[in-house]
């Protein structure tokens, strides 16, 4: 019996061993290759010593959080590298003069910010080396239903746009004034408050009849949409193009450390690389990072956060840069791009007085970093042969690496008559009117460059259908008038599809009402109405 026993003991030993022995060998060579890459990456080092020390100027922007994140902040351990960043509490001009001085070697800016600040500082000091993310629904402009129906209804004397001054919030708006008509919206339309939690208490004690909309940022965005009666008139999610932020390296440290710019530039793609692809990864982040540099948000705010927020992965920078181009780039805008039409909603709306950069954008931006990752077949996923010295244990060389792609807009569905008719108007668009042969539908020459001008902003709106409505004329026969309002409107639709707009995003119509008064004085014979699905 005593034998038998000790049998038992022995066999339950071994198997303990062994079940054991195969914890260890799952835990240490087993889950490495199947998820390890962020334990690599997060996992504390225990260098002390740095060789090189950036300075970073930021502010608590949830978008940063990668730049900010362990994982950079480990991967650029290993090569003895500090990123020690300074928060300016979002003072664009300070952020300008210190890298302009070199206090700071890295800055952080929305495109906007950047190019008012450096406006106002005279100089842009630094170069834009890596595209960090678009805002995609973070923003948005709300308003009481009862005060704003709609966008035209700032179309009056008495209309405020409530809003932090020099932030998102008011590029929002001035795109908003500068792609919509709105002929009676007030010249000082613009009422400052103290950031989104401001803007959102002045939401809560308004007079929901006032024609008034306001401007903020999640998490205030989903709070304020909690009010009752209150909407949401335009959020970013709606635009492409507008409100991106970049990453700035001064000029004199991008020409003199170049290896160390690489590096950084690297370490980001990697971590970005990596939260992306890990479940709930961003999630975390942006919790762990808002705990750390801004206000403690919960899990349905930082859901929010990173629904509203299209961080830019490797393959997107090279489209961005026009590094890669055609079908690979899948329309995506390149940078010069998106800083011209950034550039034409500050004038036209007179946030600048005029283009301090004289078109000549490509000065704001440099691709040679991006583009000899690209030569090189960089892949944040991968340690390439000629990959930093210090990262060769970092990174697991696994079969299931992920391609990254770039990703496309979503695309508008066709629709049926029945579909259209239950379309929301959004706004009629600004343009300049659309000139006619007398008495036909001949569009004469010097409306090409209006339809290319309309064509432009439509692309930047890609969630928007379009509606072209030929107008009549008050005097002659009513049903001739009819038939060549709508020849003009379908002209007008014509020219837009030949300059790139999908057959199933507009529509032409003959309108119900006379041919009307542009501001000046001057017909227009077809107006442009931009329709959305409704909130």
């Amino acid at each position: 019996m005593e034998s038998k026993t000790k049998s038992r003991v022995i066999m339950v030993a071994s198997w303990l061993i062994i079940i054991g022995v195969i914890g260890l060998a799952y835990k240490f060579l087993v889950e490495p290759r199947l998820s390890g890459r962020r334990d690599k990456l997060v996992q504390d080092t225990s260098t002390q010593n740095y060789d090189h020390e950036i300075k970073i100027a930021h502010d608590s922007f949830p978008g940063y959080a990668i730049l900010r994140s362990v994982a950079v902040k480990n991967l650029l351990d290993r090569q003895k590298i500090k990123l020690t960043f300074i928060d300016d509490k979002a003072d664009y001009v300070k952020r300008v003069r210190d890298l302009k001085s070199g206090r700071v070697q890295m800055a952080v800016f929305t495109i906007d910010a950047y190019l008012k600040a450096g406006n106002v500082v005279g100089d842009y000091p630094g170069s834009i080396v890596l595209v960090i993310d678009e805002s995609k629904g973070a923003d948005a402009m709300v308003a009481h239903q009862r005060g704003v129906a709609a966008i035209p209804n700032l179309s009056n004397p008495n209309a405020k746009i409530i809003l932090t001054p020099d932030s998102p919030s008011e590029t929002l708006a001035r795109i908003m004034i500068h792609n919509m008509s709105l002929p009676s919206l007030p010249s000082n339309w613009q009422s400052d408050a103290n950031g989104a939690e401001d803007v959102y208490k002045k939401l809560k004690s308004a007079d929901p009849d006032d024609p008034y909309a306001y401007v903020l940022w999640e998490p205030y965005v989903t709070k304020a949409l909690a009010i009752d009666g209150v909407h949401s008139l335009l959020d970013s999610s709606k635009m492409k193009g507008y409100i991106v932020d970049v990453l700035v390296v001064q000029r004199e440290f991008l020409n003199s450390q170049r290896e160390l710019v690489t590096s950084v530039v690297q370490a980001y793609l990697r971590a970005n690389y990596d939260y992306t692809n890990q479940p709930d990864g961003l999630l975390s982040l942006i919790q762990a990072d808002a705990q750390q540099y801004g206000d403690k948000l919960n899990q349905n705010e930082a859901s929010k956060l990173v629904k509203g927020i299209e961080w830019r992965n490797t393959v997107e920078n090279y489209a961005h840069f026009g590094i890669i181009t055609g079908s690979a780039a899948k329309e995506t805008e390149k940078l010069d791009k998106m800083i011209e039409k950034i550039m034409q909603v500050l004038v036209t709306t007179r946030s600048l007085p005029s283009d301090p950069l004289a078109g000549n954008y490509g000065q704001l931006y440099f691709e040679g970093i991006l583009r000899a990752l690209n030569t090189d077949k960089f892949h944040p996923g991968v340690l390439s042969s000629s990959a930093t010295e210090g990262l060769e244990g970092i990174l697991v060389d696994t079969s299931n690496v992920i391609e990254e792609k770039v990703r496309e807009e979503k695309a508008l569905n066709p629709l049926s008559d029945d579909n259209w008719n239950t379309l929301a108007p959004v706004a009629a668009m600004k343009i300049e009117p659309i000139q006619f042969g007398r008495g036909n539908a001949r569009i004469l020459p010097g409306s090409k460059r209006a339809l290319a001008d309309i064509a432009s902003k439509l692309k930047s709106f890609p969630q928007y259908y379009l509606r072209v409505v030929g107008h009549t004329r008050a005097e002659g026969d009513a049903t001739a008038n009819r038939v060549l309002a709508t020849q003009r409107a379908e002209a007008a639709a014509k020219a837009l599809r030949e300059l790139g707009i999908k057959n199933h995003r507009i529509r032409a119509i003959a309108g119900t009402r006379n041919a009307f008064k542009k501001e000046g004085g001057e017909a227009q014979s077809v107006t442009f109405e931009l329709l959305g699905k409704p909130y």
